[in-house]
């Protein structure tokens, strides 16, 4: 990881000279729309999309795309949400995967660079965000300070933060006990109250440098609702009147602390441990009600889950000539989850109707070895290549259950080559074996149960603990044209094919009466897609300053254990695109607006199941006003169109039929903040 300070010319320098050809997003563009959490200001990003909180490169979710912090894998537990962009300096998007980060980037690798130091600036910023007539402040303090070799930068974020979902949702179902039709309407609010802090320390000494940076992270919810049904045709379900109140809250830190020790002949040794530690407990109650509203259901649910890691990792690089670099290192790490479920099911009467106590402990070791080399064979053209050996070792244990475990490895060949044809053209190709591991909830045979009308296309969800990792062997290329060569815009358009292995899929099967859904390893995939991103230079028009930006992505893939048409990978956006402008009328002013369009389409998962997505179209605008050096006043709507989301299942076979439709209301989200440099 360098440690600069990234502006516009130099994150687009970073871009046109590396093989890997990352794309860097500075802290402005970060900050420009006002996002109250990460995953708004990651959703106009090229290539990127925004499913919920899972963010999403090439289409694929589910754990294809890697998240790292500061070049590390994000640690159990990390929600980007739960980070504010405040805390944040950069983002770096890796479309190609490399031997010293972990193999696990199936569709590429964001990296999040938390904040550092760059100046002794110290600054404050107050806000208040509305959404549907519900106020909810924040603010953002900075303290930053040089003197000598050391330097130092604390920053710490506090909100509140307001959520519904007002939804509407019809079924139809038929089979051997008969026809029905109901219609569900549900709302559901919660209060969000988080604070976060990330606090970077740096010495640098005689050719020795050390760092320790850390993030601390505390999350509070209270949450409730309803859900009334109204029954068309046949019988109600067994709660066609529900009540909901749910309270929950996590507290995670993340410390690592780093050395790096300058050689004489300009190499480099560094090392690097760290920490992570995930705590969340919940208090769930569910009342279900006849269709008189009279109460027969109390079901109260206590949960916790934890996890902790301990990680570490070594680096050597030395020069083996003009243009000519190797390096090779190791990293290691060790997770441990813990769930526990303990659920009591009841009448308002007192009479136990069930219950429920569950505990799981899964640990998961992993341990790389790399070496990666890099050089200039000719003038114009760079060459890279890199060998990664990556072991995992899993173990599950739980109350009521035999000791189970899976262990695998994973050799990750990676060859890279950038020929930089003049001062504007780049042309790009890469070729790597990449891996997707199963998340740790994905093994612990934990069901999470659906509470009410349970089906097909309401299933309960049970990990796997005989999961295995998903192979996958990738070709990139691309091609780069700098329009204002070192001054700055771009324009590039890639493509890429990825063939995967032991894919992981829902099987949908019945327990007993019970319809359960689990993953498991079966058949291969086939992914391909192209890319396109553009940022022009600054141009005048109309007597203003404008700077326009797009990006755009068109993907696809097929699923071999599940018959097509639309049998996607791991439910893939299709189709994404940006369209942006910035603009400066003059004087203190800017403003700019961008717009986000997500593809939806139809979606078979299996043979019996499939459905319909709904296109999504988002609308973002503000305006900056600056009066004074070190104030400013930002005003900006998220969401404007706030368009109703739309999502279809339809499960069919010889003796039955299901069909659910939802319908998502919008909401469109007014932020004001103020922000000043302190004396």
């Amino acid at each position: 990881m360098q440690r600069v300070e990234i502006t516009g010319s130099a994150a687009q320098a970073q871009r046109r000279n590396e093989t890997a050809g990352r794309i860097i997003v500075g802290r402005d563009e970060l900050l420009q729309y006002g996002d109250g959490a990460l995953s708004g200001a990651l959703q106009r990003l090229p290539g990127v999309t925004v499913s919920g909180n899972e963010v999403r490169m090439r289409g694929l979710g589910n754990g294809y795309t890697q998240i790292l912090v500061n070049g590390d894998p994000a640690p159990p537990g990390f929600t980007i949400d739960s980070l504010s962009p405040e805390l944040v300096e950069r983002i770096e998007i890796l479309r190609n995967a490399t031997a010293d980060t972990s193999a696990q980037a199936v569709a590429g690798s964001i990296n999040i660079v938390l904040r550092r130091a760059t100046s002794a600036r110290n600054d404050v910023k107050a806000g208040v965000e509305v959404r549907r007539g519900q106020m909810a402040p924040n603010a953002t303090l900075q303290v930053a300070g040089k003197e000598g070799g050391f330097a130092y930068t604390v920053a710490a974020t506090a909100a509140r933060n307001h959520f519904d979902n007002l939804s509407h949702a019809e079924t139809a179902d038929a089979g051997p006990a008969g026809v029905s039709r109901r219609q569900f309407d549900e709302r559901y609010g919660s209060t969000v109250d988080k604070a976060s802090m990330a606090p970077r320390f740096e010495w640098k000494g005689d050719g020795d440098t050390l760092v320790w940076q850390s993030l601390f992270d505390a999350y509070r919810t209270r949450s409730g609702g309803h859900a009334d049904e109204t029954t068309l045709l046949g019988g109600a379900t067994a709660s066609p009147h529900v009540q909901v109140v749910f309270a929950s809250h996590t507290e995670t830190l993340r410390s690592d602390a780093t050395w790096t020790h300058r050689l004489d002949n300009d190499g480099k040794l560094e090392a690097k441990g760290g920490i992570a530690l995930n705590r969340r407990h919940g208090d769930y109650l569910f009342t279900g009600a006849d269709t008189e509203r009279t109460p027969w259901l109390l079901r109260s649910v206590l949960s916790s889950a934890s996890d902790d890691s301990a990680s570490a990792s070594g680096k050597a690089s030395v020069p083996l000539g003009t243009g000519h670099g190797f390096g090779a290192g190791w990293d290691g790490a060790w997770t441990r989850r813990g769930e526990t479920r303990v659920q009591h099911d009841g009448t308002p009467q007192g009479v136990t109707l069930f219950d429920l106590d569950q505990d799981y402990t899964a640990d998961v070791r992993r341990l790389a070895l790399y070496a990666q080399d890099e050089w200039e064979p000719v003038p114009g053209l760079q060459v890279y290549g890199g060998l990664r050996w990556e072991g995992l070792d899993t173990s599950i244990t739980g109350r009521g259950m035999a000791k189970t475990g899976v262990r695998s490895s994973v050799w990750s060949p990676v060859a890279q080559a950038l020929w930089k044809d003049g001062e504007r053209m780049r042309w790009r190709m890469a070729l790597a074996r990449t891996y997707k591991a199963p998340q740790t909830a994905e093994l612990v045979p934990r069901r999470y149960t659906v509470n009410n009308d349970n089906g097909p296309t309401a299933p309960h969800v049970q990990g796997n603990p005989l999961l295995r990792p998903e192979l996958a062997w990738g070709i990139d290329g691309g091609v780069e044209y700098y329009p204002a060569g070192q001054g700055g815009g771009v324009i590039g358009v890639s493509a890429y094919a990825r063939r995967v292995t032991d894919v992981t899929v829902r099987r949908l099967y019945r327990d007993g009466k019970e319809w359960v859904a689990t993953p498991v390893n079966e058949g291969k995939a086939s992914v391909s897609g192209l890319e396109f991103d553009m940022k022009l230079p600054p141009a005048t028009w109309a007597g203003m300053a404008w700077t326009w930006r797009a990006n755009a992505a068109r993907n696809w893939s097929k699923l071999d254990s599940v018959p097509g048409p639309d049998n996607r990978l791991a439910d893939q956006t299709p189709l994404s695109a940006n369209l942006g402008a910035d603009v400066r009328p003059g004087g203190a002013w800017s403003m700019g607006a961008n717009f986000t369009y997500k593809g939806g389409g139809a979606l078979r998962r299996s043979a019996e199941l499939d459905g319909v997505t709904g296109a999504e179209r988002v609308l973002d605008w503000y305006a900056l006003w600056k009066p004074a050096a070190g104030r400013q006043l930002r005003i900006s709507v998220a969401d404007a169109l706030a368009q109703r989301r739309y999502v279809m299942q339809r499960y069919r076979d010889e003796d039955s039929s299901s069909l659910r439709q939802t319908w998502t209301r919008g909401a469109r989200i007014l932020r004001v903040s103020f922000e000043t440099a302190l004396p």
